[in-house]
């Protein structure tokens, strides 16, 4: 009888040690699932910093740990006037607007490849500059790409996720 007893006792000591272990590993898999993703850079419009085929870990939950900021590298879904492209595009952060459309931009634009004037990227009349919550994004390789110089300002909610690093 002392067997039994003590057997029992020790099943409920593994099943509580289980459940301490695995629901824990479970809540993080499925936070991770929900918040974390996995983009593959196409194009050489982000090199040398990331190059093509190379695979990125991307933060979809952004909004809610981590703020964008000017540097950032984000991912941005397909959109209309990004000349039919069919995948997501991988880009740096070069400028966020305020709500009212009013911050000035930096005389200058520090980016990987360099520092340029402003007014040599972003030509009078090429976007509008001024489109409020517009973030701003360009490539790293500034000769060889597509960018919010193309397509103007990209609005939060066209951004899939923020390339970790």
């Amino acid at each position: 009888m002392p067997d039994e007893a003590t057997r029992g006792q020790r099943l409920e000591r593994l099943k509580f040690i289980e459940r301490l272990v695995l629901i824990p590993i479970l809540l993080v898999a499925v936070g991770a699932y929900f918040c974390l993703g996995r983009a593959q850079v196409v194009g050489v419009s982000m090199f040398p910093t990331l190059k093509p085929g190379q695979k990125v870990t991307i933060l979809k939950a952004w909004q809610r740990f981590s703020p964008l900021h000017e540097g950032d590298v984000i991912v941005i879904g397909v959109r209309v006037g990004m000349k039919n492209r069919d995948e997501d595009v991988v880009k740096r952060v070069v400028f966020i607007q305020n709500a009212s459309g009013t911050r000035p931009w930096p005389a200058t634009i520090t980016t990987p490849a360099g520092t340029f004037p402003t007014a040599t990227l972003f030509r009078e009349g090429m976007v509008n500059l001024t489109t409020p919550k517009g973030i701003y994004v360009l490539g790293d390789n500034i000769n060889n790409s597509t960018d919010s110089r193309d397509f103007g300002a990209v609005l939060e909610s066209e951004i899939i996720g923020k390339v970790l690093r």
